[in-house]
């Protein structure tokens, strides 16, 4: 009757795992108790049943959770626990290298910058600061540097404009 009573926790315990897993995801109260339950069950057939009867349930245990988790694996469940996708980045690119595009590149101030704050280049809004002087919302903007955390900007004179290849003085 002590074996039987050890087997009934062990199964209850496995059944409370299963619907921890397929019900109820993330470790809650029944996967705890479905676990402390098996572990009870164990030590009850061992001080109550004997030696021999205890290894014998313990082998019966680690197969029957041998299985669930075969059963678990092919079914699918057991990739809740586990991250699928990458953290990499598809494109080629390094970090630095993507976010090295807006240098030399000319954009307007969005909000005012004192010294930081936002500037929009080619249609997207970066956070930007200056060298230190009050740069008006609406100025052109020339992104001049940049560092880990963020880009550095002055305004864009007139002969900067004009001393592009594109343009011809006369």
């Amino acid at each position: 009757m002590e074996l039987l009573l050890a087997i009934t926790l062990i199964l209850i315990g496995l059944a409370l795992i299963v619907a921890e897993v397929y019900l109820i995801p993330g470790m809650n109260i029944a996967g705890i108790l479905g676990v402390v339950l098996v572990l009870f069950g164990l030590g009850y057939a061992f001080t109550a049943a004997g030696l021999l009867a205890g290894l014998a349930v313990l082998f019966g245990t680690l197969v029957a959770g041998g299985v669930l988790f075969l059963v678990l694996w092919r079914s699918g469940a057991w990739r809740q626990f586990v991250l699928a996708t990458s953290l990499k980045s598809e494109s080629a690119e390094r970090p630095g290298e993507y976010r090295a595009r807006y240098l030399g590149k000319e954009g307007i101030a969005v909000t005012p910058l004192r010294p930081v704050g936002i500037v929009e280049i080619d249609g997207e809004r970066i956070e930007a600061a200056t060298e230190g002087q009050y740069i008006a919302a609406g100025s052109r903007v020339r992104v001049v540097a940049m560092d880990r955390r963020r880009y550095f900007v002055r305004l864009a004179t007139r002969s900067e404009a004009s001393s592009s290849p594109d343009s011809t003085e006369s």
